[in-house]
C-alpha cells in the first residue's frame, strides 16, 4: 500500500559540470504540505521540474502516487498540478476562456469543463470575474488564476513554485488561506518560496536545500532540535523594587541558560518546552510581572544557522 503521495529517492541532476540536484531523497505523505526553502541557486526549481516530469533525473527516481516518472511519466503526470513561478498566457483571453482552454487540454468534456471552471473559480475567489480580461488582472488575481488552472483536472499532488512572488501582504494572506483549504481537502502539496513566514505558517514539514543538497528536513520542532535552536527567548518587565529578586528566582530555575538585566527588563534563554514555569515561579515569589513576552526561534533563524550561502 502506497503511503506517500510523492517519494523522491536519490535524485541527481547535472547540467554539464554543474550539479544542480545532488542525491536528494524526500517523502510527502498524503494530505500533507512540504515547504522547500533555500537560497537562489539551491536547486529548488530544478527539483520541482523533475517531480513534474519536465526534466529527467540523471540518477534516482520519483514516484507520484506509486507511479514512477521514469517508467510511466504520463500516468504520474495525470496526478500532478504544477503552478510555475512565471505567469504565461495570451493576454487577449478572458478568465473563462483561459480556463476553458486548459480544461480542453486536460481532456475534459463540455459538462466537466463547466463544472470544474465553476469549482476552481469559487475556490480561488474568482467567481463573478470570469469575463474579466487577463491583461487587466492584478498580480494577486493572476496568481489566483494560475492556481485555478492548476486545479482544473483535480490533481492529488500540487507543486507550487513561488506562488506568492510579487504579492502584497493581503494577497499573500488570501493565498495562504486557499492553500490551507486545499490541504484540508486532502491535497498533497509541495511549495517553494523565499517568503519564510509563509512556509512556516502552512507547511507540515520543511526541507532546506543548499548547493543542490538537502541540508535539513522535518517538522519545525525537528529543525529546531537539529540546529540547536529549540530554546526560547523571554523578555519580562517587573517594577524596579522587584528586579533583583526576580533575577535571582529566574537564574536558579532549571533550563535557564542565560539571564541578564537590561534597564528594567530581564532577558533570558530557556531550554524548556514552554515558559509557563518561569511565570509560575515569579508569581510564587510574589514578583509583580508587568510584561512577559516569549520569542520562539523562527524558520529564518534556522535557515541562517543551517546554510552558508552556497549556490550551485
Amino acid at each position: 500500500m502506497v503511503t506517500a503521495a510523492v517519494e523522491i529517492r536519490n535524485v541527481t541532476k547535472t547540467f554539464d559540470d554543474l550539479v544542480a540536484v545532488n542525491q536528494i531523497s524526500l517523502q510527502v505523505p498524503r494530505g500533507t504540505t512540504l515547504g522547500l526553502i533555500g537560497p537562489n541557486g539551491a536547486g529548488k526549481t530544478t527539483l520541482l521540474r523533475i517531480i513534474c516530469t519536465l526534466a529527467r533525473p540523471d540518477e534516482g527516481d520519483v514516484w507520484i502516487e506509486g507511479r514512477s516518472i521514469r517508467e510511466n511519466a504520463r500516468a504520474a503526470r495525470s496526478q500532478i498540478g504544477f503552478m510555475p513561478a512565471e505567469f504565461g498566457c495570451p493576454r487577449s483571453l478572458s478568465i473563462a476562456e483561459y480556463l476553458d482552454y486548459f480544461a480542453c487540454m486536460y481532456g475534459l468534456n463540455t459538462h466537466e469543463r463547466v463544472q470544474r471552471i465553476r469549482d476552481v473559480c469559487e475556490l480561488t475567489v474568482l467567481s463573478g470575474r470570469e469575463q474579466v480580461m487577463v491583461r487587466g488582472l492584478s498580480t494577486g488575481n493572476r496568481q489566483r488564476l494560475l492556481l485555478a488552472k492548476t486545479l482544473l483536472h483535480d490533481p492529488s499532488v500540487l507543486i507550487l513554485d513561488e506562488p506568492a512572488s510579487g504579492l502584497d501582504p493581503r494577497a499573500r494572506n488570501e493565498l495562504r488561506a486557499i492553500i490551507r483549504t486545499l490541504a484540508s481537502l486532502g491535497k498533497s502539496i509541495i511549495i517553494s518560496s523565499h517568503i519564510l513566514p509563509d512556509i512556516e505558517d502552512i507547511s507540515d514539514r520543511i526541507g532546506i536545500l543548499e548547493a543542490g543538497r538537502l541540508v535539513l528536513e522535518g517538522d519545525l520542532a525537528t529543525l529546531r532540535a537539529s540546529t540547536g535552536t529549540s530554546h526560547r527567548h523571554v523578555r519580562l518587565r517587573v517594577p524596579a523594587e522587584d528586579l533583583s529578586r526576580a533575577r535571582v528566582v529566574l537564574a536558579d530555575l532549571p533550563g535557564v541558560t542565560q539571564c541578564a538585566v537590561r534597564e528594567q527588563t530581564i532577558v533570558l534563554t530557556s531550554e524548556a518546552a514552554n515558559s509557563n514555569y518561569l511565570l509560575a515561579a515569579l508569581l510564587r515569589h510574589e514578583v509583580r510581572v508587568q510584561q512577559f513576552v516569549e520569542d520562539e526561534t523562527n524558520l529564518e533563524d534556522i535557515f541562517l544557522r543551517s546554510t552558508a550561502g552556497k549556490v550551485t
